[in-house]
């Protein structure tokens, strides 16, 4: 005898078992139809898969550029000091690196600081028995930093490692790099770079810094190794502002409040200062996670790694945009072969059918058709992640990819995708009436015919805006890179100059037989030394004004030493005055200023400087020369103000003027000449052309990118176009055979076919030129230089979707229409 319970479980089984049938009639359904239409399936499948996996592809890389500094243990209440400088009420520079003196004035007044670290990057040679290299990445760091950041410490005490002068902390790459198998710890290492000429003791090795960090080093120095500037020490002076500053507050602390209150302080304590000087300072708080992608200030940790927000939220929208294409084409696909399964509906609904059911039948057909399309994006993302690394320096992996959030997501989108691209055929096909459609009287729904047409319009629409501005991506870049930056770059060799110096009075003569030793190869036209060269950031700053101005006039200006050839070498042009002379003794007190430093210093024109006097870093100095203004970096900031020295022994860059012939030889025969005058420094050159333009790397990659994706975007449009001309030609075969043999020509046939697709391109083209007009006006607002867009772009962008389009929807209309009537009237 059964129980209540036991009928209870012989019921739920039977559900069960129900369910399982019918859900496995649905998946034979969905695939019988499938492969009933191999070409649409293949259109929807291929459409869903390449858009799957792009979105998936640039969501990763957008996550990536969005994780930087992410990794810190309470990231979230770190901030970087910004330090901006005013001068009479007007801003003269906006930095990254603040005054030492910062940290601890609001660790020590602020309760809600917890902690404050300081980092002077720098440079240098750094030597152990016999192996010696040149270090681009080292920074003087004090105790904290290890401690307020976590840094990961494999050896030593993270509390005192950078604890007195001459402590050196070395990551596990640099340590392997000089040590080998050999322990480093207590080892000492030699570092010169002509100020820090001296051993320091290995106190630890640290994890290699991750790729997503803003600050990069190679080597950690204890900041207390720093020789004490003229107005006090390393950490306490108030104008030297090198050193990259960072605090840790409480959690909660509101940052704008505190940049209030931490201003008043600072007026308390500095006020008299700032009035007597017409000066002010001004310290801001700015998260660790803004500075990769929302940061573009002076004396950035790695400025040319730096991204850039606007472009990574563009990537973001084409993800999307591809990805709502992709559904768009399933869309109008289903609901267009509406009418060829209209009698299959009739039938289901005859023999019992009910319109729930018929709606989960097509809705797992989209599920299945979205499910294949995202096994076949997995392995699309395998195999181009590789070329997208390398397009854009990145480092993503499936990894990533199989992470739980990231799976959640992909996850997300898929069943999104799968429900919002299945309902509306869904809907529209489980609504028709069988009478109606077995008696064969069934017409085309015009909502159905409506809603395919504003969607063919969204697809084009998108392919004018994303043709149009990869076109503009694109004018923008060369535009950068072939105005006339006002200095010839062509064909420069530039050596970074000397660190260990053996003996510095001699120096003088070595670089002087160097000079004369290089110039005797006949691929070289000239040799000049400089303290910086174009594409190299400034940091040399000093107060500048003319001389017959109060000391309140003082400002900030940029320095560049530079020898008597520099200006030659270079095609500087001088605009007024003279360039520096050796026939003349006093050059040595003299100075040559750019255009801008005249108008910067409030001269009346930039003839007026010459034969008059400015004082700089206290000394009173004759002007000259004018040069012509030239970027000294891109054309994505204006030219600075630059005040030059004559220091015709400047250790820092040597250019040399090649012309033309054997890169390769011309390069080992410097070296000779180098390891000759500069023995154990290793010689480390680049060309400046080069190395200039890797300034826009980061435009070239988005440009690259964007270009790659968008020309996706429009090969999923062609492929869902494609399949409605197709079936649209299909449809109106036994028309065509009439008109044929009523003396239609294969021409009028084509124009008869495509005239609907030339209006909804002229609507998409209508739409997206003022709304590319729109978005790309305001990225372009972002360069100091900057194209200007034109509508040959728009006229352009046009003609190519006109081409696409009607080369997309004329393959299978000429088929149509050059078919022969009698045959296709016959199967009529």
């Amino acid at each position: 005898m059964l129980t209540v319970n036991n009928v209870y479980l012989e019921s739920t089984d039977k559900d069960r078992l129900k369910t399982n049938a019918m859900l496995y009639s649905y998946f034979r359904t969905a695939l019988r139809s499938l492969l009933k239409n191999k070409v649409f399936s293949l259109l929807n499948i291929l459409g869903l898969a390449i858009g799957m996996a792009c979105c998936m592809i640039i969501f990763q890389y957008v996550t990536y550029e969005k994780s930087y500094d992410k990794f810190h243990p309470g990231y979230e209440d770190i901030y970087r000091v910004q330090y901006n400088n005013y001068k009479n009420g007007t801003i003269v520079f906006e930095s990254a690196a603040a005054v030492p003196a910062v940290g601890k004035a609001m660790k020590e007044n602020f309760p809600e600081v917890i902690d404050y670290s300081i980092a002077y990057p720098t440079s240098g040679i750094v030597t152990y028995k016999d192996r010696n290299f040149r270090e681009a990445k080292i920074q003087l760091a004090t105790p904290s930093w290890l401690t307020m950041f976590n840094w990961p410490l494999l050896r030593g005490d993270i509390n005192t490692a950078l604890e007195g002068p001459k402590k050196m902390v070395l990551t596990e790459s640099s340590a392997k790099k000089y040590f080998g198998d050999e322990d480093p710890m207590g080892k000492h290492i030699f570092w010169s770079n002509g100020w820090f000429d001296q051993e320091y003791l290995i106190t630890g090795i640290v994890k290699d810094v991750p790729n997503n960090s803003h600050v990069k080093f190679d080597m950690l120095a204890s900041h207390a190794s720093l020789r004490e500037p003229s107005d006090g020490s390393s950490e306490t002076a108030w104008g030297w502002y090198d050193h990259n500053t960072y605090v840790s507050l409480q959690p909660g602390t509101d940052p704008a409040d505190f940049d209030k209150r931490f201003a008043d302080y600072l007026y308390s304590i500095r006020g008299e200062n700032f009035e007597a000087n017409n000066s002010l300072q001004e310290f801001l708080l700015q998260p660790i996670t803004d500075i990769h992608l929302k940061s573009a200030l002076l004396q950035e940790s790695e400025p040319q790694e730096n991204g850039d927000a606007q472009s990574v939220y563009f990537l973001g929208i084409l993800a999307i945009f591809i990805l709502v294409i992709a559904w768009v084409n399933y869309i109008n696909l289903a609901s267009a072969k509406s009418m060829e399964r209209a009698k299959e509906v009739g039938v289901r609904k005859v023999l019992g059918a009910h319109k729930t059911q018929l709606i989960r039948q097509f809705i797992v057909e989209s599920i299945l058709v979205n499910l294949i399309g995202a096994l076949l994006s997995l392995l699309i993302v395998l195999l181009a992640l590789p070329y997208f690394n390398e397009l854009t320096g990145s480092i993503l992996s499936l990894g990533l990819i199989f992470n739980s959030g990231t799976w959640i997501l992909i996850v997300g989108v898929f069943l999104i995708g799968a429900f919002l691209s299945g309902v509306y055929p869904a809907f529209v096909l489980s609504s028709f009436k069988p009478v109606t459609v077995l008696k064969g009287k069934l017409g085309a729904s015009g909502s159905n015919v409506t809603l395919r047409k504003v969607l063919v319009v969204f697809q084009f629409c998108a392919s004018v805006v994303l043709i149009a501005g990869t076109l503009i991506v694109y004018k923008q870049l060369t535009f950068l890179k072939n105005q006339d930056l006002g200095f010839d770059m062509a064909e420069t060799m530039v050596l970074r100059g000397p660190s260990v110096i053996q003996v510095d009075s001699l120096f003088d003569n070595y670089l002087e037989g160097f000079k004369n030793e290089v110039a005797r190869e006949s691929s070289i036209m000239g040799v000049s030394t400089s303290t910086n060269v174009p594409g190299n950031e400034i940091f040399w700053t000093n107060g500048a004004k003319r001389t017959e101005q109060p000391d309140t006039d003082f400002k900030t200006i940029y320095n560049v030493g530079i020898d008597f050839d520099y200006v030659t070498n270079y095609e500087i042009e001088v605009v007024y005055g003279r360039n520096f002379d050796r026939d003349f003794a006093t050059d040595s007190a003299a100075a040559i200023l750019n255009v801008a430093a005249t108008q910067f210093l409030g001269f009346e024109s930039p003839e007026d400087a010459i034969g008059k006097r400015v004082t700089h870093a206290g000394i009173e100095k004759e002007v000259i020369g004018v040069l012509d203004n030239y970027n000294q970096m891109s054309l994505k900031s204006t030219v600075s103000p630059i005040l030059y020295r004559l220091i015709p022994s400047g250790n820092s860059f040597f250019s040399l003027k090649l012309q033309g012939g054997n890169a390769a030889r011309t390069a080992e025969a410097v070296k000779l000449a180098w390891d000759n005058f500069f023995p154990g420094n290793p010689m480390d050159y680049f060309y400046l052309d080069s190395f200039f333009n890797r300034q826009y790397a980061k435009e070239d990659q988005f440009g690259s990118v964007f270009s790659i994706f968008s020309g996706l975007a429009i090969f999923i449009s062609c492929l869902g176009l494609f399949g409605l001309s197709a079936f649209s030609a299909l449809q109106r075969t036994k028309e065509i055979g009439i008109r044929k043999v009523l003396g239609a020509t294969v021409p009028n046939i084509l124009l008869l076919l495509s005239r609907e697709y030339i209006w909804l391109i002229l609507i998409s083209v209508i739409i997206g030129v003022p709304l590319t007009f729109w978005v790309m006006e305001n990225w372009l607002s972002n360069f100091a230089y900057r194209t200007n867009i034109g509508w040959a772009i728009f006229v352009i962008a046009s003609a190519m979707i006109f081409v696409v389009a009607l080369l997309t929807v004329s393959y299978q209309t000429l088929r149509t229409a050059r078919a022969n009537p009698s045959n296709t009237l016959r199967d009529e």
